[in-house]
């Protein structure tokens, strides 16, 4: 057991050795240089590239049938002036879904923790048809996800649906983008 103790503080002198020297002292010196290491770990994070699509945009859902766009930034902002936030949505006979993709662009970033999505057929704003949550990384402006509108869920054919994204927050609903969806 001896042995081992030895070997355990041989090892910690030897790890230790090395920063001291690089260091040149063992005093303040060494303590302001790891602080100044510590100050470039908390550096800023990068901008969002999509805040001109937040200023331009933010508050609306966009309902697609086909793959959500894959630029950021500028080329966003011309991507979603081009293209119609409400949708009109077509599924073949036979099928009980319509499956889409949301775009959700935020006024602000949402705070840390899941994102909820709520459904509610437009005639009947009171009535919740679906709702679910989802992890997403935390202060993006931007949300895209795909979803199937199903009819065994409560969606049918001639319906419009309002669709909004938000968080739930002191067991609220706080709203940070909506949109709407027509079923045919």
């Amino acid at each position: 057991m001896h042995t081992l103790l030895v070997g355990l503080s041989l090892l910690v002198a030897a790890n230790t050795a090395p920063k001291l020297a690089m260091d040149g002292s063992c005093g303040k010196a060494a303590h302001k240089q790891d602080a100044k290491k510590g100050d470039s770990k908390k550096a800023a994070p990068a901008a969002d590239p999509n805040v001109p699509a937040s200023k331009a945009h933010g508050g609306k859902v966009w309902i697609l049938t086909g793959a959500p766009p894959t630029v950021e930034g500028e080329e966003l902002v011309k991507w979603l002036a081009n293209h119609p936030a409400a949708a009109e949505i077509t599924k073949k006979g036979s099928e009980e879904r319509w499956t889409i993709n949301f775009l959700a662009v935020f006024k602000k970033p949402p705070a840390k923790g899941p994102l909820t999505v709520e459904f509610t057929d437009k005639k009947e704003p009171g009535t919740l048809v679906d709702q679910y949550s989802t992890q997403t990384p935390a202060g993006e402006l931007v949300f895209q996800e795909p979803y199937d509108l199903d009819t065994n869920n409560g969606f049918n054919k001639g319906h419009t649906y309002v669709i909004k994204v938000g968080q739930i927050i002191k067991g609220k609903f706080v709203n940070y983008a909506n949109g709407e969806v027509t079923l045919k």
